[in-house]
């Protein structure tokens, strides 16, 4: 009989210790152990209940008027103009206002283009963090619309598109967080 109590409180002792091993990561020589619970129990029914909230894209328009702006890409994207269009393009998009040109360097190649900036559009445009310090901006999302002349803003886990026009530059996409300053 006091072996069956021993055993009751052993498992109910572990059951409740799974409510709180998701969110710990076990070191030492009960890792594994902890670890494999920690797998049931997100497996279980019960498992969304005590989970990491996964962070919910926010779609997003931004219109900033930078004098430069340039940017490494993450992934190849394409690139269209007027007269030019550019496949897989992986590497450096520098965009300088005053001299009106945009110079792409390819990744890996001492490949150069300069462009006159005109309506010049980047297709599936991936960055993780975008910082913009004191210029004028334009924020749209969803019916929320928010313009200033001198702000700061940073966006994390930017997906989508470009437009770079004469004097702006717009980007249109998914964003995980925006932090305005």
């Amino acid at each position: 009989m006091k072996q069956k109590k021993k055993l009751a409180i052993v498992l109910i002792v572990l059951f409740i210790s799974t409510i709180f091993i998701p969110n710990v990561k076990a070191e030492g020589i009960l890792s594994n152990f902890f670890d494999m619970l920690k797998r049931w129990f997100e497996s279980s029914p019960l498992g969304n209940i005590f989970t990491t909230p996964i962070k919910r894209p926010e779609v997003i328009k931004l219109i900033f008027y930078p004098e430069a702006f340039e940017t490494t890409t993450q992934d190849a994207i394409n690139i269209t103009s007027e007269n030019t269009e550019i496949t897989d393009f992986k590497g450096v998009v520098n965009v300088d206002f005053n001299q009106n040109l945009i110079i792409l360097k390819q990744g890996n190649s001492p490949l150069l283009i300069k462009e006159k900036i005109g309506v010049v559009n980047i297709y599936g445009l991936k960055l993780n963090k975008v910082e913009l310090k004191n210029m004028r901006l334009v924020l749209i999302s969803g019916n929320w619309n928010e313009t200033t002349e001198n702000g700061t803003l940073m966006i994390n886990d930017f997906l989508g598109n470009a437009i770079i026009k004469e004097k702006t530059i717009e980007l249109e996409g998914n964003v995980s967080k925006i932090v305005k300053g």
